[in-house]
């Protein structure tokens, strides 16, 4: 065991020294974003049993040269629809000067009990895409995902544009991605070994088109669950990268070790399909990583996190950071352990990266014990520079005594600038007796509480 390594970080460079120096945080640049992160408002709460935060994505627009949160989409996929249990919902939240105001609810076009609408999403070209992973349509589990265009006037009005559903048992929609017009829709065969489709997103009939002119879609081994998480990043007209992860993946004969995948669109139009740019890996695969739980990517760097990463001490979580390499693939840059995460935290079980600021993004921790058990937690993660070498500077975001108790803060997460949004699925409501009503939370910088951030 090499004793000089810190227990928060792992750095390919710079050796003993720098993470000594890290840990002690003496000769770090100090940052605004490395002080703590505060509530800024009170826990926005669903209705009971609804599971509000499971699910949180941003809708940032440029207003007069600026770009600002415009809205906040919230998953409740466990929310009751006329008597309809589990048919699930989405709360649409405005920016307002004490906070934020509930706009409107969103429900699916065919309301079905246990059909967890809500359960994923994700936004881009005006349009919210909303998942509902257990829809039934021709058979059980198939899973489907619905389109709606935001008139983006603070009377939130949602159209529905269009709809596609999966096959028996696909889970159709299990996770969304989306940046721009490029999108990517993943779903889960029999083997559990997980699959990801790519289209693009037109405002013409038909609404969902093939990219670049053939439907692409790649799958992953038996087992792997490929495209348990996704994220993507729009390149040019008709490229992108998306990085989709495979936890359940065995790498170097570990099982669950897991892996990330990062793939292009063949220019092909006659061969189509998906090109592997690169294949990710933890620094030291081992059993159980679960390495591609969640993922994030921005113009210069991959984001992976694994819950069952262990940092020496149990399995805390983490997330490990690439670059693209100067011929082909990916390196490894670091891989941080959040320094006061507990074993079993599950730190990386959500990923959100600031697409508009690059090299910040917010990791959550649900299992995360603080004041409460299980209480949960998240991590806004900064880059700055150290010796000329990239590091990124953690501040934590907790609720403290604000919270309830196994509220599993950090169960969703997205980020932008100096707001951050966290989801705490399992919150109850305070008076009249309900469980797991659900909620989220708007974090900011102490220095940042008394800016001007809802103009």
């Amino acid at each position: 065991m090499n004793t000089c390594a810190a227990p928060t970080l792992r750095l390919p460079f710079a050796g003993c020294l720098l993470s000594v120096v890290l840990t002690l945080g003496t000769l770090l640049p100090k940052s605004g974003h490395a002080e703590p992160w505060v509530p800024r408002h009170d826990v926005f709460l669903g209705e009971s049993a609804a599971q509000l935060g499971s699910s949180m994505v941003v809708n940032v627009v440029l207003d007069n040269g600026s770009r600002r949160v415009a809205r906040l989409y919230v998953g409740a996929p466990n929310a009751t629809k006329d008597g309809l249990l589990q048919a699930g919902a989405v709360y649409i939240y405005n920016p307002a000067p004490q906070g934020w105001l509930l706009a409107n609810t969103l429900y699916a076009s065919m309301p079905q009990a246990g059909a967890h609408f809500g359960a994923t999403l994700a936004f881009g070209t005006g349009q919210l895409a909303v998942g509902a992973p257990d829809f039934a349509s021709g058979g059980a589990g198939a899973g489907r995902v619905e389109f709606f265009t935001d008139n983006g006037l603070p009377p939130a009005v949602l159209a529905l544009s269009a709809a596609i559903s999966g096959g028996a048992g696909q889970h159709y929609g299990r996770a969304l991605a989306m940046d721009g017009d490029m999108l990517a829709i993943s779903y889960l065969p029999s083997s559990d070994a997980g699959c990801v489709t790519s289209y693009r997103y037109s405002p013409a009939v038909p609404h969902l088109r093939p990219l670049p002119a053939i439907h692409n879609f790649i799958c992953g081994v038996a087992g792997a669950k490929l495209g348990a998480s996704m994220a993507i990043r729009r390149t040019g007209d008709a490229d992108f990268v998306l990085v989709a992860g495979a936890p359940g993946e065995s790498r170097n004969g570990n099982a669950l070790a897991g892996a990330a995948h990062v793939y292009a669109p063949n220019p092909d139009v006659v061969t189509g399909g998906l090109i592997d740019i690169g294949t990710l890996a933890a620094p030291d695969p081992a059993f159980l990583d679960v390495f591609g739980t969640s993922v994030g990517v921005d113009s210069n760097y991959v984001y992976v996190g694994a819950t069952g990463r262990d940092n020496g001490a149990g399995r805390v979580g983490s997330v490990t950071i690439f670059k693209p390499a100067a011929v082909f693939g990916y390196d490894l840059v670091n891989e941080y352990f959040p320094e006061d995460a507990d074993i079993g935290g599950h730190c990386g079980a959500s990923l959100s990266v600031d697409t508009y600021n690059n090299d910040r993004f917010i990791v959550g921790c649900p299992d995360s014990s603080g004041v409460f058990v299980d209480d949960g937690k998240a991590y806004v993660f900064e880059k700055t520079s150290f010796l000329g070498q990239p590091v990124w500077v953690p501040s934590s975001l907790t609720t403290g005594l604000l919270s309830h108790g196994a509220d599993h803060l950090g169960s969703s997460v997205a980020i932008f600038g100096v707001q951050a949004f966290v989801g705490a699925r399992t919150t109850d409501a305070v008076g009249p007796p309900t469980v797991d009503n659900g909620g989220w939370w708007e974090f900011g910088p102490d220095a940042a509480l008394f800016e001007d951030g809802f103009e």
